[in-house]
């Protein structure tokens, strides 16, 4: 592929990790890590996909991915490399004319298997992972549901989390777990600011009512933990998202105009705006900087820090 002079001058930027997490399955996290990563592309981002569920791996599923041979266990074991493994989607005309774009790192329970590499093969999975630094600006973890360790590690080890909740009683409790297990992990900004945590109301019938649930989210964890993570906003309910799903399509891809579509559009424009904005220091999380090295590095250390 030939590229024009604005891909060659291209100003290399940090990369930014980002992990999406839920308390509990079935609200909807994979439907917008993948709506995400693909909204990113239209406002010309390189995103780097990757399925950190470590029980329940169907993100290529989801996407409509049927022919990926070949996964994160492949790279671990050095049977194949990253150019390999990662499956490279067609950019929309507005992703295209922004030099965006979208990869799936196809992963699951592959990541299980880092636990039993000695020192020298992990130094080699990382210097394999290293690529990731020159053809992504994000990288999007579709991490599992629930408060154990494989889940809260991709947390731990991101400059960013989205925690994804539902107006359902038994989704905004589960949600308030995963912010009490986080610990003060979830407040890496300065001056208190919970600028690590932030939350997303998916399936709102209104965005008042999403408001609503996330003051309730807020609310409690200020009175008991001394802080609050940032809201973000919502995904209202729309049939499109059923629809595609059933199809094996990503509802923006589908609907790019639906209203659950507009509102990841409103999404990625506000975490744009947190991550790249002139505002937003650079110090703001200088532990959780660097390259796809570092990230990988602080997750294997969180992920078997009780590894004899």
């Amino acid at each position: 592929m030939v590229l024009d002079n604005r891909e060659k001058t291209r100003i290399p930027q940090r990369l930014h990790t980002i992990s999406v997490l839920s308390g509990k399955g079935g609200v909807g996290k994979s439907n917008i890590s993948a709506a995400l990563s693909f909204a990113l592309a239209d406002f010309g981002k390189r995103v780097v996909l990757i399925d950190a569920d470590l029980g329940m791996a169907n993100l290529d599923i989801l996407c409509g991915v049927t022919n990926a041979r070949y996964n994160i266990a492949h790279l671990i074991e050095g049977s194949r490399n990253l150019n390999e493994i990662l499956v490279h989607f067609r950019p929309s005309e507005r992703a295209m004319h922004k030099h965006g774009s979208v990869a799936l790192l196809p992963g699951g329970t592959g990541l299980k298997e880092i636990a039993d590499l000695d020192d020298f093969a992990m130094e080699r999975l990382f210097a394999s992972l290293s690529g990731l630094d020159e053809i992504a600006d994000y990288l999007i973890m579709d991490a599992g549901a629930g408060i154990h360790k494989g889940v809260l590690s991709f947390a731990y080890a991101s400059e960013i989390t989205l925690l994804v909740t539902t107006p359902e009683p038994t989704s905004v409790r589960d949600a308030y777990g995963v912010i009490k297990s986080l610990g003060a992990t979830a407040w890496d900004g300065p001056e208190g600011a919970a600028s690590g945590l932030m939350l997303i109301v998916n399936m709102a019938n209104s965005t008042m009512e999403a408001q609503e649930v996330a003051e309730r989210i807020r609310l409690a964890s200020m009175q008991f933990l001394g802080n609050a993570p940032v809201y973000l906003g919502c995904v209202l309910r729309d049939n499109t998202i059923e629809q595609s799903v059933k199809n094996w399509k990503i509802f923006y891809r589908s609907d790019p105009d639906s209203p659950a579509s507009i509102c990841v559009r409103n999404l990625s424009g506000e975490l744009l705006r947190f991550c790249e904005g002139a505002n937003i220091k650079r110090e703001v999380l200088p532990e959780k900087s660097g390259g796809v090295i570092d990230f990988f590095k602080r997750l294997t250390r969180s992920l078997f820090s009780d590894k004899k």
